[in-house]
């Protein structure tokens, strides 16, 4: 063996530089998130966009059926709702995706639950009448619920989506 001083230094060289690069590398993750992966997430300053939302209150809570759905549809100044997994969103700070031009303007006033879970824009698949999403396989029941969640985060849940109205008889 060698001398033990120079055996030493070069073993605490060796935690020093262990030490060192495990530190650069933590320092490198908490850059990525923090000004990264972090800022990736906010949506861009749009003053427009916040112009259109003050003049859109909060709804009142009640119950849609799809036909009362369908009038709330953002054409001619009327409230915007999407109803997603049987829960309907006020969507209405987001006008310029689903009202009348926008891209996602076909989901104005329906029950957009088939239509995200399939990750589709196409008229065909929209049900007509009740759908009770019994065919999603597993992977589209997953992508319906990362849906909910990012409606959840973003816009105000009015209520739920019922079959029918009771009769009052």
């Amino acid at each position: 063996m060698g001398d033990p001083v120079i055996d030493a230094l070069v073993e605490s060289d060796t935690t020093a530089y262990i030490i060192t690069t495990l530190a650069l590398l933590g320092g490198m993750l908490a850059f990525y998130y923090f000004y990264i992966y972090d800022t990736q997430e906010e949506e861009p300053y749009q003053p427009q966009q916040e112009e259109e939302e003050e003049g859109q209150g909060e709804m009142e809570p009640r119950d849609f059926t799809l036909e009362e759905l369908e009038e709330f549809n953002g054409v001619d100044g009327r409230p915007l709702c999407v109803a997603v997994n049987y829960n309907v969103y006020n969507v209405a700070k987001g006008k310029s995706f689903y009202g009348p031009g926008g891209p996602y303007e076909i989901l104005a006033g329906k029950d957009g639950s088939r239509m995200l879970a399939l990750m589709s824009l196409d008229k065909s698949d929209i049900r007509e009448g009740w759908d009770d999403l019994s065919d999603l396989t597993p992977f589209q029941r997953d992508s319906l619920n990362d849906w909910v969640i990012k409606y959840e985060s973003r816009y105000q849940k009015v209520s739920k989506l019922i079959k029918a109205r009771e009769r009052k008889g």
